[in-house]
């Protein structure tokens, strides 16, 4: 049951910082400084009940319902663009509006792409060194999903989805002449991408030197880094930061490392990285213990792969934050604010959840 209390234990975390991130900013914005805490907690028990439903579910259930679950992302997706159904907020469309809510399709694309690609690959186990069965099967769909997650802008998930897709061929013995040939073109895709697109040129050179726009588009990312280093060894104390006082934007989503830096300094940072990498090595025992346990190459490849997307997420959010990546949009899971973001990762880890379950009678305490 580790790894159900760690990830419980971060969720309590996030609650904690989005509240000492966002009450000044909320109470300024709304006039009632739990505006964002309170939608956090409901989020965080629609969450729960999402990875209760999940992990009750055999996971081997969703080896069937992969394809239908990608086109009814690929159908959101398309209903992102739609005038008066999808919402554009700080200039991009990612949100469909139901009136009383909106959610992010990218979640759901993010994890059903995932799921597709380990269905994939265990559908045409034995056929993986041929181009057809090997790079068209698992992608073929999956492309779709890619190109409108680009359309809204959305390249941090759009990188997010063909890295962790990769890294699931590779392991599944795809033959690398065909994996690096795909590598490079997607590396050259990405490099057109960002040449022919003046948002993520900026964003690009920003990255490279934040000073040149200081009050601009450097501003963020200095900010940032002065909160982090105001942290020093042991930090400014819970609630103590100054960064979050208008100065970072996005305090309590993106940039909300950041205020851990500040808040809980050096140790509270070092805590959160540790934190994530021991959920990376319990996500992937877990599936290691499906394949050499129970021949289970579905739960394996899913089990992986819902731990590497999360954990790919998790440590380039970091980065970004650190200044060592450029800026992406990718909340810091289980920890950021963000309703979407929050319930499908717990929907995800009850996934994860039944996965271990199933592994029980060959395995003891793989969760």
């Amino acid at each position: 049951m580790f790894l159900a209390f760690l990830v419980v234990a971060m969720v309590l975390f996030g609650l904690l910082m989005v509240y000492s991130a966002s009450y000044i900013f909320a109470e300024e914005r709304t006039g009632d400084g739990f505006t964002f805490i309170r939608k956090q907690v409901f989020y965080a028990v629609l969450g729960f009940c999402a990875f209760f439903v999940s992990s009750r579910v055999p996971h081997q259930k969703w080896y069937q319902w992969a394809p239908m679950a990608l086109l009814t992302v690929t159908g959101m997706l398309v209903l992102v663009m739609l005038p008066g159904v999808g919402a554009k907020v700080g200039g991009a469309q990612r949100w469909i509006n139901l009136g009383l809510f909106r959610f992010q399709p990218a979640e759901f694309a993010k994890l059903f792409g995932v799921m597709f690609v380990a269905r994939q690959l265990v559908k045409h186990q034995r056929h993986l060194n041929t181009f057809r069965k090997g790079v068209v099967a698992p992608i073929a769909l999956l492309l779709p999903v890619m190109v409108l997650l680009l359309a809204q802008p959305d390249f941090g998930s759009t990188v997010l989805l063909a890295g962790t897709t990769f890294i699931l061929m590779f392991v599944a013995g795809v033959r690398p002449l065909y994996l690096f040939g795909g590598l490079f073109s997607a590396v050259g895709a990405a490099v057109t991408l960002v040449v022919t697109s003046p948002y993520r040129m900026t964003r690009v050179m920003t990255f490279i030197d934040p000073w040149r726009d200081p009050a601009g588009k450097g501003f963020q990312v200095i900010q940032s880094m002065l909160g982090l280093h105001n942290g020093s060894l042991f930090g400014q104390g819970l609630g103590n930061g100054k960064e979050k006082l208008f100065f970072l934007p996005e305090a309590h989503n993106d940039f909300i490392f950041a205020v851990i830096g500040e808040e809980l300094g050096f140790i509270g940072v070092t805590a959160v990285i540790f934190a994530y990498i021991f959920f990376i090595y319990r996500g992937l025992r877990i599936s290691w213990n499906a394949l050499h346990g129970r021949q289970d190459r579905f739960g394996f490849y899913l089990g992986a792969g819902i731990s590497i997307i999360l954990g790919l997420q998790a440590f380039i959010n970091m980065g970004v934050v650190m200044g060592l990546l450029p800026t992406k949009g990718l909340t810091l899971p289980f920890i950021s604010y963000g309703g979407s973001a929050l319930t499908l990762n717990l929907f995800a880890i009850g996934i994860l959840y039944s996965i271990s379950k199933a592994n029980e009678a060959s395995y003891r305490g793989s969760f």
